[in-house]
């Protein structure tokens, strides 16, 4: 969407996440790439191996170097990845495997350098394996560029409004999860700090000012990308959280459309902070929006 010109005429972008808090972050998460590694070999039944080409070698000793890799990189940087394809009987080799990377860092720069990085390891794969390597980014992620005048309006009606209340109704049914059953609303202060998840709505923060704000809506200690997550988020109190969200966005764009200083402001802090900047989506015009997993 950031590619293709969706946000080139707004003034101004309103966001949040759902999680078992709430505040604002100004300072968004950590720069990602989304990385594809394709190696194709020579098929060959398993009785005589020899005759053939592994690509999941090629997947396996990559994974293997990648593991390597991991000591050497700041300790920020986080590295992700799941082969999603792999052969489909053990007694044939498979001429195709295919491996699905995260490369997390601070900036943009630091996952540029780590992604060539990560690339060697499985150029270095494939001649060992005497297989081929093709690879490609799915999409780019940049951390987000602070914007102090949107991170107030947002903070000032996340406080006004506020997440709901939790009644023993809500604290008995995550109970029944095997969790304590306490909410946490109570609205952070600050404006936080970098995080070490990635989201692409800080692309956006390079194009247009950006405010953006996460609501209470599960208990404490509940992890992430859970299946209690899940279920936590279909029970009243998320939905009353919704509720929350929805007043916290009208009213901070009833702020900005009403007060043209602060907007300006806004516009004012974008626009030095992003001098001499062009935007790069990293990824080619020509690339269709993948719909399914790659």
């Amino acid at each position: 969407m950031a590619r293709d010109g969706a946000f080139r005429d707004l003034d101004a972008v309103l966001a949040w996440h759902p999680g078992a808090d709430s505040g604002v972050n100004n300072y968004g998460g950590s720069s990602m790439d989304s990385l594809v590694y394709e190696f194709a070999g020579k098929t060959a039944h398993g009785a005589s191996a020899h005759n053939g080409r592994s690509a999941l070698d090629g997947v396996m000793l990559m994974d293997v170097a990648a593991n390597y890799l991991r000591e050497h990189v700041p300790e920020n940087v986080r590295i992700h990845c799941v082969i999603r394809g792999g052969g489909d009987a053990p007694n044939v080799v498979p001429a195709y495997a295919k491996v699905w990377y995260y490369v997390r860092g601070k900036d943009r720069a630091q996952v540029d350098e780590i992604r060539e990085r990560l690339t060697a390891c499985a150029k270095g794969a494939a001649i060992a394996t005497e297989t081929t390597m093709k690879w490609h980014r799915i999409t780019a992620v940049y951390p987000r560029l602070p914007n102090d005048t949107m991170c107030d309006v947002v903070h000032k009606n996340l406080k006004l409004f506020g997440p709901p209340r939790a009644t023993k109704a809500d604290r008995e049914r995550v109970q029944k999860l095997n969790y304590d059953g306490e909410f946490n609303t109570t609205v952070k202060e600050g404006r936080g700090s970098q995080g070490r998840g990635s989201t692409d709505e800080d692309n956006v923060s390079w194009l247009v000012p950006l405010g953006r704000f996460q609501m209470v809506c599960y208990t404490k200690g509940t992890p992430g990308h859970h299946r209690d997550m899940a279920a936590q988020a279909l029970m009243p109190f998320a939905e009353r959280s919704i509720l929350q969200t929805a007043k916290v966005f009208a009213g901070s764009a009833i702020d900005l459309m009403q007060d043209k200083k602060k907007l300006q402001e806004a516009r004012a802090e974008f626009k030095k902070k992003t001098r001499g900047f062009k935007y790069d989506p990293l990824v080619p015009k020509r690339q269709k929006v993948p719909m399914d997993p790659p």
